[in-house]
C-alpha cells in the first residue's frame, strides 16, 4: 500500500487517540492540540486530495483481516478528501474565531474536557467521511452527539442546560431509528459494508423480494438522520442549541456536525440504495416536500424572530432544505450541488456565527434587533465579515451562495417538469426572503443608534483574521466556482 493511502486512517484514530491523552494534559497543552489536530488533518486532506485527483478513482483501507460482513473498512476518492480539508479547514477557523470568548465563557476547570470534545468531533468527522462501514458510521454518530452536547452544555448560562438536554434528546432519538433501520438492513442482506450492502439491495429490488422491509429500512435510516441534520419538521432543537452555547461551539455545530450527518446520508443513497433505485422505495418524494417545507419555513421563522443569534439558527433550517432539495433530484448533479452548498454553507454559517456574537457583545450584550443599530461602525471587522456571509446566504454574485443555488437550479431542470417548476419557484421565492431578513439586518447594523453604548471589546489578530479567511474562501469560492464544483462533479462519479 502506498503510504499516502494511509492517511484517512491516520486522520480517524489519531485525534481519538489523543482525546485520552488530552484529559490529563495541562489546560494550555490541550488547547494547543485542538488547534494543531485540525491544521495537520487540513493538511493531510489536501494532500490526499491531490493524489485522488492525479491518480483517479478511490481505495479502499480494510482494518484487520476480516472480510464481510465483520470487516471495518475506509474508503477515499477525490470527495471524500476535498470534503475533510474544507471541515477541518472550517473547523480551525471556527476555533480561532471564538477563541476569545471561548476563554471567557467556558469555567476553567471544563476547558480541558471541552478539548477533549473537540478532539472526539473531529475524529467523529472524519470517521462519516471516510467510513464505508454502515456499523462504524453508527459508532461515531453516537460519539459525536456526545461531543456536541458536551459543547453546548460547556457553557454556564440561562438555558444552555435546556438546549443540552433538548438536544440530546432528539438526536438519541435519531440514533435509535438509524440503528434500527441498519438492524432490519443487516437482516435483510447480512452486511454491513456499503459496496456489498448495493450488491444485495440491487438484488433484492431486481427480484421484488422484501421490498416493504427494505422501504422501511431505508425510511428509519432517512428520519434518523433527518432529526440529526434538523430537517424540517425534525428541527425544533436547533434554534436553542446554536444559539445558547459559545461562538465556537455554534459555528462547529451548525457547520460541520449537520453537514457531516447528510454527507452520510448522501453516501447511503449512493453507494448502498442507488440513485437509480429512490423511486422504487418511494423517498425521492419525501424528501422532496421535507426539503421544501425546510426551505420556506425556516425562512419564515427566520423572518419572524427578534434575536440574531436565533435567526442565524432558524436560517440554517432554510439551508440544510437546500442540500436535501439538491440530494431529492436524485442525480448526480443534484448531489454535487448539494455537496458544494455544503461547504458554501458551513463557511457562510460559521462567520455568521462568529461575528454575531462579537455584534451582540458590541451592543452591551443585548441580541434584539433595535439594540443592533450601529454594531457595524462599533465593531467594523465583524460588520464586514458578517455582511460577507450574509450576502452569501442570500446568493448575491460573486459570492459562494450564489454558486450553489445556480448549480441547485440547473439540477431542479433534470427533474420531471412539474417538480422542475415547483423547485425553481421554491428557490427564487426562498432568495426573496433570505433578502427580506438578512439585508434588513445589515442595514440595521449600519443605522445610527438611539443611544450611546458602553462597551468596548478587543480582539486579538487571529480571531480577525479567522474572520478574514472566511469572508475570503466565501468569495474564492464563488469566482472558483466552476472548477471547484468540477472537482466535486469528479468525486461523485467514484463515490458509488
Amino acid at each position: 500500500m502506498i503510504w499516502w493511502q494511509n492517511i484517512p486512517f491516520f486522520l480517524v484514530w489519531t485525534p481519538l487517540l489523543f482525546a485520552s491523552i488530552t484529559a490529563v494534559l495541562r489546560a494550555k497543552v490541550s488547547r494547543f492540540l485542538i488547534l494543531l489536530f485540525p491544521a495537520v488533518s487540513a493538511l493531510l486532506s489536501a494532500i490526499l486530495t491531490w493524489y485522488c485527483l492525479r491518480n483517479g478513482g478511490s481505495f479502499a483501507f480494510s482494518m484487520g483481516a476480516f472480510g464481510a460482513p465483520y470487516g471495518n473498512e475506509l474508503r477515499a476518492g477525490a470527495l471524500e478528501a476535498a470534503l475533510a480539508t474544507a471541515f477541518s479547514v472550517i473547523m480551525l477557523l471556527s476555533l480561532l474565531g471564538g477563541w476569545n470568548r471561548m476563554n471567557v465563557q467556558i469555567p476553567r476547570q471544563r476547558l480541558g474536557l471541552y478539548c477533549v470534545m473537540v478532539m472526539l468531533l473531529l475524529s467523529g468527522m472524519m470517521a462519516e467521511v471516510f467510513t464505508n462501514d454502515m456499523f462504524t458510521a453508527y459508532v461515531f454518530i453516537e460519539i459525536m452527539t456526545i461531543a456536541a452536547c458536551s459543547l453546548i452544555v460547556a457553557r454556564t448560562r440561562g438555558r444552555t442546560l435546556f438546549a443540552a438536554t433538548k438536544y440530546m434528546i432528539f438526536n438519541q432519538l435519531g440514533s435509535g431509528l438509524f440503528l434500527l433501520g441498519l438492524s432490519i438492513l443487516y437482516c435483510l442482506t447480512g452486511n454491513l459494508l456499503m459496496g456489498d450492502l448495493h450488491e444485495k439491495v440491487a438484488a433484492l429490488i431486481a427480484e421484488g423480494a422484501h421490498l416493504d422491509s427494505l422501504t422501511l429500512a431505508v425510511a428509519l435510516i432517512t428520519i434518523g438522520l433527518a432529526v440529526k441534520s434538523a430537517l424540517y419538521p425534525f428541527h425544533s432543537w436547533l434554534p436553542d442549541a446554536y444559539a445558547s452555547c459559545t461562538p465556537a461551539s455554534s459555528a462547529m455545530l451548525s457547520s460541520l456536525i449537520s453537514k457531516t450527518y447528510i454527507f452520510l446520508y448522501i453516501k447511503f443513497i449512493v453507494r448502498v440504495i442507488g440513485l437509480e433505485n429512490l423511486d422504487v422505495i418511494h423517498v425521492r418524494p419525501i424528501l422532496l416536500a421535507c426539503a421544501i417545507a425546510s426551505i420556506l419555513m425556516g425562512s419564515i421563522d427566520a423572518i419572524l424572530e427578534k434575536k440574531l443569534r436565533r435567526m442565524i439558527a432558524y436560517s440554517s433550517v432554510a439551508q440544510i432544505g437546500y442540500v436535501y432539495l439538491g440530494i431529492a433530484v436524485g442525480t448526480e448533479l443534484g448531489i454535487a450541488a448539494a455537496v458544494f452548498h455544503i461547504i458554501a454553507h458551513a463557511l457562510a454559517k460559521s462567520l455568521l456565527f462568529l461575528t454575531g456574537d462579537r455584534l451582540i457583545g458590541a451592543s452591551d450584550g443585548d441580541a434584539h434587533f433595535h439594540e443592533l443599530c450601529g454594531a457595524g461602525f462599533r465593531a467594523p471587522v465583524c460588520g464586514a465579515a458578517f455582511t460577507v456571509g450574509a450576502l452569501s446566504i442570500v446568493g448575491v454574485p460573486l459570492f459562494a451562495g450564489f454558486a450553489s443555488k445556480l448549480y441547485l437550479s440547473q439540477a431542479c431542470l433534470d427533474m420531471s417538469p412539474r417538480w422542475s417548476v415547483i423547485g425553481l419557484v421554491v428557490l427564487a421565492f426562498s432568495t426573496a426572503l433570505n433578502a427580506a431578513y438578512f439585508l434588513i439586518t445589515i442595514v440595521t447594523l449600519y443605522r445610527t443608534p438611539m443611544h450611546a453604548y458602553q462597551t468596548r471589546m478587543h480582539h486579538h489578530w487571529y480571531s480577525n483574521a479567522a474572520l478574514a479567511a472566511l469572508a475570503v474562501l466565501l468569495v474564492l469560492m464563488g469566482l472558483l466556482g466552476p472548477g471547484i464544483f468540477s472537482i466535486i462533479e469528479s468525486g461523485i462519479k467514484y463515490l458509488g
